[in-house]
């Protein structure tokens, strides 16, 4: 019955990386928890057909039902992505919930560095509390393994902060995963996040002075992680 399990969190991760693009896009902006959702090109207001994660955009094969205008793919990859990053959370415990929380605060951080290469310190700052009232927990037991794991990445942060390589908000993420599960937990992201930028380097041309938004890529890590656990 693990199978049902994992699927039910999965259409509920969808359900949520749905509403974080809403998040992302109206921040600042507009009303994103009461209004109705509606088409960025002619503005009219969707029915809930057009609403359901994955499947809507696949029935009406990508375009908007009313003007025709084409829905932009990365809407679907990233309830998708954010589906898969719930599939292992169980909504029916405390704890979990909490790892949801902080889970949809990393995935509103990567939809935004995706979209603007940046994002706003509000969206992560849930998860960012949490991470420090979990590190108040774990942070006096750490060994000096630990210890080892965390000081030289965070140094390393610090330092290409410095040199404007990274923002301080790839910092903070760092951080919140440090904290919030474990440096080791955190580092492994991290090396995937990497991994998956190189390949993204290998297969697509990229300018050398054209800014790559890391977060989305440290999400897709904290993601392969979660699945693996």
């Amino acid at each position: 019955m693990d199978w049902l399990f994992n699927i039910c969190s999965f259409l509920i991760g969808t359900c949520l990386a749905s509403h974080a693009c809403v998040v992302v896009d109206r921040l600042g902006k507009e009303d994103f928890i009461f209004s109705r959702s509606k088409c960025n090109y002619c503005g009219c207001e969707l029915c809930l057909l057009d609403e359901i994660p994955l499947i809507s955009y696949l029935f009406l094969k990508g375009r908007c039902r009313y003007c025709h205008s084409a829905i932009p793919i990365e809407y679907w990859v990233i309830e998708f992505i954010g589906g898969s990053a719930y599939c292992t959370i169980n909504f029916a415990d405390k704890n979990n919930i909490l790892t949801a929380v902080v889970i949809f605060c990393l995935l509103l951080a990567a939809i935004s560095d995706y979209q603007k290469q940046a994002f706003d310190v509000i969206l992560i700052l849930p998860a960012l509390i949490l991470a420090l009232l979990q590190g108040s927990k774990t942070v006096p037991q750490y060994t000096i393994v630990d210890y080892f794991q965390l000081l030289p990445i965070l140094i390393l942060f610090i330092y290409e902060i410095y040199r404007q390589k990274l923002g301080s908000g790839d910092l903070l993420i760092y951080l919140i995963l440090s904290f919030y599960f474990q440096p080791e937990f955190a580092n492994f992201t991290l090396l995937l996040a990497s991994i998956l930028i190189l390949i993204k380097f290998i297969s697509i041309q990229v300018e050398e002075s054209e800014p790559i938004a890391f977060v989305p890529f440290i999400f897709l890590g904290l993601t392969i992680q979660l699945l693996s656990s």
